[in-house]
């Protein structure tokens, strides 16, 4: 079961009540959360800053890095063919 809590002045304060089954003194573990998933304004917003800065790169780059890509794959499964022993 996961209770939501925060911290203040160095004690954990439960956001909801506990469950009933949960005794004075019980121990219980708590975790660090994950990184908070973004709100849709805030990940509408980072998605217009990316588009922003990716239309500054020119062309060419955009150009160069898929040709770069498509390099590295290309040499990739020629290495894997050779470490299996395919033609």
């Amino acid at each position: 079961m996961t209770i939501k809590a925060v911290l203040r002045r160095g004690r954990i304060e439960p956001l909801e009540p506990l469950p009933t089954e949960w005794a004075d003194g019980q121990e219980l573990i708590i975790e660090q959360p994950e990184a908070a998933a973004l709100s849709e304004p805030q990940l509408v917003e980072w998605a217009r800053e990316i588009e922003a800065i990716a239309a500054q790169i020119p062309a060419e780059e955009h150009d160069r890095f898929l040709k770069a890509l498509e390099e590295n794959e290309a040499e990739s499964k020629e290495s894997v063919r050779r470490a299996w022993g395919l033609p």
